[in-house]
């Protein structure tokens, strides 16, 4: 009998096949921006044109849950996000809004967050585009 269990990087890997955009690994700090201006740093670990997924301790993850319980009892209903691109020899800040789409169990202590993007403005838009794109092109 098959064990109908299973683990978080293999519901990862399905939720990844499913994916209706091409993800870009990225691997770099992210600030988030929770209520009452709490602010919460991770990694990003990659990019797709309508949401980021981070990777962080448990502990992490757990505060910004917690924090997301807030946003869904509150007026609002989503976070600022904070992180940097870097695009034709430049470092670029982008700025947007996120929710909270999933999280799931890696390891021990390590967890994978999706976050979908709810508000990203046209000159954040056009760079995270340019960005997607030129990571794209063959070498």
């Amino acid at each position: 009998m098959q064990d109908k269990k299973q683990s978080g990087r293999q519901l990862l890997e399905k939720y990844e096949e499913k994916r209706k955009y091409p993800r870009i690994v990225i691997d770099c700090p992210l600030s988030m921006i929770l209520p009452g201006n709490k602010v919460v740093d991770t990694l990003a670990y990659d990019i797709s044109p309508g949401g980021i997924q981070v990777r962080s301790e448990r502990q992490v993850i757990m505060t910004i849950k917690s924090e997301n319980e807030k946003l869904k009892q509150g007026s609002v209903n989503d976070f600022e996000v904070n992180f940097m691109l870097s695009l034709d020899g430049r470092q670029e800040k982008i700025q947007l809004r996120c929710k909270l789409a999933y999280s799931v169990k890696l390891e021990e202590n390590y967890y994978a967050m999706g976050l979908q993007f709810t508000s990203v403005d046209g000159n954040n838009r056009k760079i995270l585009r340019r960005f997607i794109e030129s990571s794209m092109e063959p070498l």
